[in-house]
């Protein structure tokens, strides 16, 4: 054997760090010198083994039977030819082999040497590992799912009695990591699209680039789903399996580099996790804050299904009608990850169906369920709307000038759309709301600078109007140059705000589109109290406002302007009961 060829390198070298003092070189030499011939010179005369004095021991020259032929090539792959006549004349073939358990192993083997037998279970062990069907061990030892448990040792096996414990292992696996193995047989026995492929394969016999990518981003999602980090040596493994199970398939279609491209696109699943708006969850104690109160107060029980209402959603053709049962059938099961994840990028990644157009509604169904008074803004606004308006013109509660403009306008019009008099009188309400706060940031010299909101800044934060999308765009860039963590927000397209023709909210590099601004402000609001977000600074008072009269929620701060405004409201609402 050509020990510079990488191809017949020892494939048990791993295996004999513990056990030093087994030579496996002198194993397979040993193997390798027993005395048996193959005869395969025509296609007439396929196997002739003989003992070491020339007589034939089994002769199945020109043999039809598919069976032996099956086992025959099975052995020859393991380089163990010569069990062959023992395996016959026991009655042993490929179907038997795929259901064999250890004790069987034990006497079928007993009369073979010690080496023999441990690289014939071995080689057992790896081939019904490859087919989702582990060997089974009799006594203490449970069904293997992997080599072994995570949290196994060779010193733990080594000192386990043979009184209590039917099944002497020969040799131990090492473990190369402490997170447990995920068989590929799981993956596509769990998954719609696991199973889809499995029957592509088996109706065509291969694989296309398209299927290669499906099945690649389907196991590394599936280790993402399931909270286990995938290690180098992991995908190694799951590649040998992919080439088991898909005979046609080549090494070279996943090892586009030394990582492979299942590790690849492993990472690339965890990097993508870091979000703009995962930076403004506070997830960070400092010795001297006092911990951070969860808005999400209730404790979430995870239903019993919610890992197979995920895979649903994820994978299977669903209609809306569908879609929204299996989304609400999960809901604990979802309001419980986002309560501990702490992480809006991860929580988004994971139920990817609020990137969808219509994820706004699938958020307003969380809102819905985690707290109680989700509609408050849409069903009491019309008859608080002349009330604020009222308010804002009496005892000078609004100075700016050009806000007072587009109040007599609302007024003297009566022509104006219902989104043009929704929006125009909620950026009104930031004159009266005009910002306490203020920024410290550092100027180009590295120096702290105070920066002070404006009326402007604090409109802006909530509803960004826009000439043309791109004029949207370029504020987009802005904040990002400025490297500011974009928070969710309004935007709307028109030559002013009396005039707005298209609404739509920016949350997470997601667009939700809009036909009403009061429904787009409406969800806005969800998403900062869902996913836990801090109001922006500049327009938190607004914010404020919306929280303790519209949703009757307990706020994290309080403003003289907010309860000023909640006293006149109800007051007149009492009066007019």
């Amino acid at each position: 054997m050509d020990q510079s060829n990488s191809c017949n390198r020892d494939p048990y070298s791993p295996y004999t760090n513990d056990y030093v003092a087994v030579d496996y070189g002198n194993i397979f030499n040993s193997i390798q010198n027993l005395p048996v011939s193959v005869n395969n010179e025509g296609r007439e005369s396929n196997y002739n083994l003989g003992s070491p004095d020339g007589e034939t021991i089994l002769d199945i020259s020109g043999c039809e039977d598919q069976p032996i032929q099956d086992l025959t090539k099975l052995l020859k792959e393991w380089k163990q030819e010569f069990l062959l006549e023992h395996f016959v004349q026991q009655k042993v073939f490929v179907d038997v082999l795929k259901v064999i358990k250890s004790h069987h192993l034990e006497r079928l083997l007993k009369d073979f040497e010690i080496g023999i037998q441990i690289v014939f279970e071995h080689n057992l062990e790896q081939w019904r590992q490859s087919m989702g069907a582990p060997l089974l061990y009799s006594g203490n030892t449970s069904t293997l799912t992997s080599p072994l448990s995570p949290t196994s040792s060779c010193s733990s096996s080594r000192a386990s009695s043979p009184a209590h414990d039917s099944r002497v292992t020969p040799y131990c696996k090492e473990q190369p990591d402490s997170q447990p193995n995920i068989p590929l047989s799981t993956i596509l026995n769990e998954t719609t699209k696991g199973v889809m492929l499995t029957d592509f394969y088996n109706k065509f016999s291969k694989l296309q680039e398209e299927q290669r990518t499906i099945l690649i981003t389907l196991v590394a999602q599936f280790h993402e789903d399931k909270g286990i980090a995938m290690t180098l040596a992991g995908s190694y493994r799951l590649e040998r399996e992919i080439l088991e199970r898909f005979p046609t398939e080549r090494l070279e279609y996943y090892r586009s580099n030394k990582r492979g491209r299942i590790y690849n696109k492993f990472c690339n699943l965890k990097k993508s996790v870091g979000t703009a708006i995962g930076k403004y969850v506070s997830n960070t104690k400092s010795k001297n804050q006092p911990e951070k109160k969860y808005r999400l107060e209730k404790n979430f029980e995870p239903e019993t299904d919610g890992e197979a209402c995920l895979r649903a959603l994820k994978y299977d053709n669903l209609s809306s009608e569908q879609i929204d049962s299996t989304w609400k059938a999960c809901s604990q099961y979802r309001l419980h990850d986002i309560k501990t994840f702490g992480d809006t990028g991860a929580i988004i990644d994971k139920w990817s169906l609020y990137k969808s157009p219509s994820g706004f509604r699938l958020i307003d169904m969380d809102f819905t369920v985690a707290f109680s008074n989700g509609e408050g803004l849409l069903d009491n606004w019309e008859k608080c709307y002349d009330k604020i308006l009222t308010f804002l013109f009496t005892d000078s509660n609004l100075k700016d000038k050009n806000l007072k403009l587009i109040l007599e306008e609302i007024r003297k019009t009566g022509s104006l759309s219902e989104n043009s008099r929704t929006a125009s009188l909620l950026w009104a309400l930031h004159g009266y709301f005009v910002p306490t706060n203020k920024s410290v940031k550092k100027d180009e010299t590295g120096k702290n600078q105070t920066i002070k909101f404006t009326i402007k800044d604090s409109q802006e934060s909530f509803l960004f109007l826009g000439k043309s999308f791109q004029e949207v765009e370029d504020h987009l860039n802005h904040l990002g140059q400025r490297m500011v963590s974009i928070q969710p927000f309004v935007y709307c397209i028109g030559d002013d705000i009396l005039s707005i023709t298209d609404i739509f909210i920016y949350f997470d590099n997601i667009r939700y589109k809009f036909f009403s601004v009061l429904r787009a402000v409406d969800i806005c609001f969800k998403i900062f109290y869902l996913f836990d977000l801090e109001f922006p600074l500049a327009s938190s008072m607004f914010y404020c406002f919306l929280e303790s009269f519209f949703f009757k929620m307990k706020s994290k701060q309080t403003f003289s302007k907010v309860f000023i405004l909640n006293e006149y409201l109800e007051s007149s609402l009492e009066s007019h009961e």
